[in-house]
């Protein structure tokens, strides 16, 4: 087969969790698969993105910024429709929710969630329009529909109304395996990211739905309880001003934002941690679940959307709409030494389910049926 991979939308360092999704499959694709052709077309920001080096991946540099949405768009629907019988593709796979309408293949999309439509306050209306109108119709006229979690094939079907048999959800697995940090890192990461005695890490994310704010008021009741700093790891949301709030509630120095971290430090972060927090409203998956699992910290969990599905029994939940819950799973994680252990180990047993292989053949399955090969 000649598979081409839609990478257009690709930004590095911009664009989260469908980076990693894109870096762990095609690595995955990469260990078990030397017999197809994988095509990369990739933007121009994207030119130098790491690729695995094998004989079978082959990168294709488009001429259009995937930073102009409108004439990434543009593209995507005339010029990449060309490229694909330039390169005689047999089927393209478009990763990051919306592909070419009038595909001259079969045309496979991933859905990661709704967010343009369960947490639209988020984005800016524009370019939740544009990716509402491209993504819904793109998955009607598709051939198939690939999502990461259960719980975003039920929005799907609620939402898009699409039926069950088109959609199939292959998991995802820890993005931070893909460049781990080393050990030895730890005695110039922690004062370069401010660091001192022990700590909370948890992921700023970039986005309200987050729920930072909450996370930040249920550590400052704590603050006289506990000797740890929290440490809110990549961009904190436009809801947060970090130094009103560490004035009102007389935090100190005691929450510190890193601000950009290269996935290289994110492992090393997260493991010299005494415990992650994760109080997000919504995910379609929840890949930092599994990146804390990994590093063998302990987790407490929000109970919303895809958490529970994915985190399994490896992590303390709560309400996140609670601040009183939050700050509760909290202290008894970090007052009961048994149930970290535990919980760690719990961790361990279901990182298990997930891999970036499995994920790569699952994903390959779908494309045979699609294609209506053994």
């Amino acid at each position: 087969m000649h598979i081409g991979i839609n990478l257009l939308y690709l930004l590095p360092g911009v664009v989260g969790g469908t980076e990693l999704y894109a870096a762990g499959l095609i690595q995955g694709f990469s260990a078990i698969n030397h017999e197809d052709k994988f095509i990369i077309f990739v933007n121009q920001e994207a030119a130098d993105w790491p690729l695995p080096r094998a004989a079978n991946i082959v990168r294709i540099i488009c001429p259009v910024k995937g930073s102009n949405r409108s004439r990434r768009y543009l593209f995507e629907q005339s010029s990449l429709v060309n490229l694909l019988k330039k390169h005689k593709v047999d089927l393209v796979h478009s990763l990051g929710y919306v592909g070419p309408l009038a595909s001259p293949c079969p045309s496979i999309i991933t859905i990661p969630d709704l967010n343009y439509i369960d947490v639209a306050k988020d984005m800016r209306f524009v370019k939740r329009l544009l990716l509402r109108f491209f993504s819904t119709l793109a998955a009607r006229r598709s051939d198939h529909i690939i999502t990461i979690s259960c719980f975003s094939k039920r929005r799907l079907n609620q939402a898009l109304r699409l039926p069950n048999n088109k959609i199939t959800v292959t998991y995802l697995a820890p993005g931070a395996k893909l460049n781990r940090g080393g050990e030895d890192s730890w005695p110039e990461l922690a004062p370069l990211y401010r660091i001192k005695g022990p700590y909370i890490a948890a992921f700023g994310g970039g986005a309200l739905h987050k729920n930072i704010p909450r996370l930040i008021q249920a550590f400052a009741a704590l603050k006289d309880q506990v000797p740890h700093s929290l440490v809110l790891i990549g961009r904190l949301p436009p809801d947060v001003n970090l130094a009103t709030v560490s004035k009102e509630k007389g935090l100190n120095d005691r929450v510190i934002a890193t601000d950009y971290v290269p996935s290289a430090h994110i492992n090393t972060l997260l493991c010299h941690a005494d415990l992650f927090v994760l109080p997000s409203l919504y995910e379609g998956f929840g890949m930092p679940v599994l990146e804390a699992q990994q590093a063998s910290v302990a987790v407490a969990c929000s109970t919303a959307a895809s958490l529970p599905e994915v985190a399994g029994k490896g992590a303390m939940y709560f309400d996140p709409k609670s601040i009183e819950a939050i700050s509760e799973a909290i202290y008894r994680c970090l007052f009961d030494s048994r149930m970290r252990m535990e919980l760690c180990r719990l961790g361990q047993e279901n990182l298990k389910r997930f891999s970036w292989e499995r994920a790569a053949a699952e994903t390959l399955a779908v494309y045979r049926q699609v294609l209506g090969v053994a």
